[in-house]
């Protein structure tokens, strides 16, 4: 299978590590089509229009920054199954939609985005993606997954995307799926039927209903447990985990890899 990929990331990231982190998400069996997006430290500057009057200015240091990075990318010993560019042009919210509307995922290191304000950045982003979202952490190495099951955002077809993209030795790893109670019998009915639908993949699945908000039970999982957990969602939820309730001295979420579906 033939897969467009987004790699946003910076000309100050460690690439090598950070593309060895993506590999090992991804599904070896497939055929990989790399563009690479070069996301400057402060993302407002970098996602100038070519008509503002701020694009003079920026643009000298948006151009350096671009070519360190097409020399990073250059210098890359990709995979055999790894077809990789550099989107040239000057980045803009027209062309990231256009871009992410007919790719199959974005994968964004998060390590660009430093301090709030970078993940405010980093929220406003994702919000602006047409496809699947990838965010990973410095350290993504994950022994589980955590998903919260809402009837309503399309879980089936999160489970769909996650089994087409990703290395399948995850679906091997103990999956938590968090469910509202039913409404009424109908939602009990194709609750069942989506379960029997993720014993076909996942092994190892428990599961349990959220007598909470979503968000509170979702943020409950992830800190019971030390192991760090991929983080499957859709995108309201998504969103919701991104911008972290201030609750929350030290948000684990934000070193966790988190995978949100995009309809």
């Amino acid at each position: 299978m033939k897969q467009k990929i987004l790699i946003g990331t910076a000309a100050s990231s460690n690439l090598e590590a950070f593309l060895q982190r993506v590999e090992g998400f991804l599904n070896p069996q497939n055929e990989y089509f790399f563009t690479f997006l070069c996301l400057a430290e402060d993302y407002e500057k970098e996602m100038v229009e070519a008509s503002s009057s701020s694009a003079v200015s920026s643009m000298p240091i948006v151009t350096l920054k671009k070519l360190e990075l097409e020399i990073k990318v250059e210098h890359w010993s990709h995979p055999a199954n790894v077809n990789v560019e550099v989107f040239q042009p000057q980045l803009t919210g027209s062309s990231l939609h256009g871009l992410s509307s007919v790719a199959d995922l974005f994968v964004l290191d998060s390590t660009v985005f430093k301090g709030d304000i970078g993940w405010i950045e980093l929220s406003s982003l994702v919000e602006r993606v047409s496809c699947p979202v990838l965010i990973l952490p410095e350290n993504a190495e994950v022994k589980r997954l955590i998903m919260v099951h809402e009837p309503e955002h399309h879980s089936p077809q999160i489970v769909k995307d996650f089994l087409k993209i990703f290395n399948p030795t995850l679906t091997e790893l103990p999956l938590s799926v968090l469910f509202n109670f039913p409404e009424d019998e109908k939602q009990t009915e194709n609750e069942k039927f989506f379960v029997d639908y993720l014993k076909m993949a996942f092994p190892n699945i428990g599961m349990q209903l959220m007598v909470d908000e979503p968000i509170n039970e979702f943020f409950n999982e992830l800190n019971s447990n030390l192991d760090k957990a991929l983080i499957l969602t859709g995108t309201p939820l998504g969103e919701e985990i991104l911008a972290c309730p201030k609750t929350i001295t030290d948000c684990r979420a934000k070193g966790s890899p988190l995978f949100i579906f995009k309809q």
